[in-house]
Parts: structure tokens; sequence; C-alpha cells
């Protein structure tokens, strides 16, 4: 019988398949492992796994991918990407390095599309093998980056000016991709997998000793935990942390400066930041409302228009950069989207609720934020969560079909229940 199942599918259903498969170990195994050693396989490797997993959809003959592409691009989220966009492509017009942002800007976007369209077009038949690459993948990683970074190797610590070390990309790897493999272990109740991986993620951000990553995982492992019991709770009230936060920041350096007026505090070396950040808004208030164009902040750092101290934090950059306009945008972005992730299927919310703490404490506190490799690893994170989601999608609709196999077809007043409802009960 199994034979005559295997032999019934069509060979254009086979290798559509064999090539999404191809694609997700590309993205989840492939290159979280290879990036331990090479800097470039983010830009490499996601383009071609994501080609192998839209290529796979087309042969599987998608049927609703563009109608699921449209209600993406017109929900709330997506018209607040799309403005975000769309005021990011216009700055280009007075930014002072038009051809240096226009083509960050390009590289950014294409890759984001590119993450878009495999989210969306990701077949619903997923399959339990393809939920678990991403773990397999992250374990490897993360323990090799362990290793790596006990033994002290030097071409894996050190690394260039404005740049971070393989190091520091493998431990943000680790803590971004670490939340949709613990909501895959989790969704299928694999607990003491879930534990382990957890665990070599964290001591990967002890490692190093990092303030930010282990403020990042604590954030994100507290938000995990709330999540369990509330997540529609959790993310509205997220959604009111970190919203107003972004659209009031550039308060922070005012008000961080008149509270050492105030104390008489004599401002230290980690003080300069904020101080540069207060008096380039004192300086140049103006540019608050349209800011200096898109990438001004990477530029301004690399060739030296803005103080070798100045903030790398994303708040610092959409301000400077957008002004407020791109504030606002990103505002309604972080707002709508943490709302969303309250309110999708109670297995999913919590780890992804937790990995958007993850990346966004690690973006306001000043790490990588202007780097089109932290963009990259964002979109193979969407591509993670959208997986899980669709994972949970599947297990729904087939608990469904066997309850509505159990029931007959013309139940009687009379009819018991009871089965009906062990039958359910004991389905995973």
């Amino acid at each position: 019988m199994s034979v005559a199942l295997q032999s019934s599918d069509t060979p254009a259903e086979a290798a559509s398949r064999l090539l999404i498969r191809l694609g997700l170990a590309t993205l989840f195994i492939v290159m979280p492992c290879t990036g331990v050693f090479w800097r470039g396989a983010m830009y490499v490797l996601l383009p071609v796994g994501g080609a192998l997993i839209l290529i796979g959809a087309i042969l599987d003959g998608p049927r609703h991918g563009g109608r699921r592409l449209r209600s993406v691009l017109i929900s709330p989220a997506g018209g607040a990407a799309l403005f975000l966009t769309f005021w990011a492509c216009l700055s280009l017009l007075w930014t002072p390095f038009p051809e240096e942002a226009a083509g960050r800007f390009l590289k950014s976007s294409i890759t984001t599309f590119l993450a878009v369209l495999v989210a969306v077009y990701l077949p619903r038949k997923t399959k339990p093998l393809d939920l678990y690459l991403l773990p397999a993948g992250l374990a490897m990683a993360s323990a090799a980056t362990l290793v790596l970074a006990l033994f002290g190797s030097v071409w894996f610590l050190d690394g260039f000016e404005f740049d971070e070390t393989l190091f520091e990309r493998s431990m943000i790897t680790s803590i971004v991709l670490v939340w949709p493999a613990l909501g895959v272990l989790s969704f299928r109740e694999h607990w003491i997998s879930a534990a382990i991986l957890a665990v070599l993620a964290a001591a990967v951000a002890l490692a190093g000793f990092a303030q930010i990553a282990l403020l990042a995982t604590g954030a994100a492992a507290f938000t995990f935990a709330v999540a369990m019991s509330g997540p529609v709770r959790t993310g509205r009230i997220l959604a009111w942390l970190f919203g107003p936060l972004i659209l009031l920041a550039p308060l922070l350096p005012l008000l961080y400066r008149w509270i050492l007026h105030l104390t008489g505090i004599e401002a230290g070396s980690g003080s300069a930041p904020m101080l540069i950040w207060n008096d380039l808004i004192v300086s140049q208030w103006p540019r608050l409302i349209t800011g200096h164009g898109f990438d001004f902040v990477h530029q301004g750092l690399t060739y030296g228009y803005l103080p070798e101290r100045a903030p790398r934090s994303l708040l610092f950059v959409v301000w400077y950069d957008l002004g407020l306009a791109g504030a606002a945008g990103l505002t309604a972005l972080v707002m709508l989207v943490f709302r969303s992730a309250g309110g999708i299927a109670a297995k999913a919310a919590p780890a992804l609720l937790a990995g958007l703490v993850a990346i966004l404490t690690i973006a306001f506190l000043g790490i990588a934020t202007a780097q089109i490799w932290w963009v990259t690893l964002l979109n193979c994170d969407a591509i993670a969560f959208a997986l899980l989601l669709k994972g949970i999608e599947k297990a729904h609709r087939l608990d469904a079909q066997a309850i509505r196999s159990i029931e007959p077809d013309t139940p009687g007043p009379s009819q018991d229940r009871g089965t009906i409802s062990k039958a359910a009960a004991s389905m995973p």
C-alpha cells in the first residue's frame, strides 16, 4: 500500500518537493554553518535557496500564491512597509551619497522582496523533516561558533572597522534564528531538544561577554515565557512599548542631557553617543522632518562626516536618515506587526513575539543596523517563521479532517458524542 502511495506522485510533484527541500536546507543548514567561516555566505546562499524554493513552488502549481501576496501587500502592516520603502526611495533625491545609497537600497529591496515571495509561495504541504532543518542547522552552527570562540581563533574574533567580526555575526545569527527553531521544537513537543538548543544559543552569547547579546536573549526569553499564557495581551503591550519608543526617540538624548545638567553628574566616555546625538538635534533640528537621506549615517561614519562615537542605533539611524515620516512609518509597522503576531496561532505566537523582541533589542542598542547582511538575516528569519506557520496550519487542517472523518453522516439524537471527544483529545 505504501509503495502505491509513493508511486502516485507525479514527476512534477516529486521534483517540486526535492527543490523546496534543497532550498530550505540551503537557507537553514548551509547558510548558518557556512556563515561561521565565510562573510559572504548570506549574500550568496539566500538568493540561491530562495530561487530553489520558488522554482519548486512553480512546479507544484501554486493556485493561491498571487492572492496571498495581494492580501499581504494590502494589509495594514504591508501598507506601512510599502510607505516606509517609498519614503526611503524618495529620500534618495536629497541624500549626499546618491550612488552608494541607491545601490544599498536596491540590494536591500530586492533581497526583501525575494524573501516575501518565498514566504508567500511556500507550499502548504509542509513535511515534518522540513521543519527540523533549522533546529539542526542552528545547533551545528552554534556549536561551531562556541568552539571557535573558546579557542580564540584570530581570524574568527578579529574584524574590520565599521564591520562585525565573524564571531559577532555568528552570535547574532544564533540569537535571531533560535526563536523560530524553538517554535518548531515546542510545537512538535520536543522539549528536551528545545532546552538543549536554547542553552547552546545562550552559551554563544556568554562566550563573547556581549552585553547587548545577553540583554536581547534575556528579553526575548522573558517574552516567550510571558506570551505562553497570553499572546494577544503580550502583543498589545509590546506594541505600545516599542512603537512610542521609536516615535519619541529624539527626546531621549535631550532628556539625557537635561538629567546630567540637573544632577551635576560628569558625563563619562559611555555618554558620548547620546551627547553627540543631542548636539546634532540642537544644531540641525529642521532635518528632523525630512532626514538627511537614506544611508547617510552609514556613509557618514565611513567617510568621517559624523563623529566616530556617533550612535549606531536603529533609533538614531531612522531619524537621522529618514526623519519624522520614516520614524512614523516604522512606528506603525512595528506596532501592527506586534499586534498581528499576538493574534496568530497560540503555538507560534510566543516564538514570533520573542523573535521580534530580540531583533528590536539588538537594533535599538546599535548592532548591525546599517549592514546589508543584517537585512539578509532578517529576511531568512521571516522565511523561517513563515515555514513554522505553514506547519501549524497543516496540523490544524489534519486535526479538523480527522474529527470530520469520525463523525457519522447522519447523526441522530441518541448519538454518543463521547467517542468523538475522546478521539479529538487524543490527537497530537
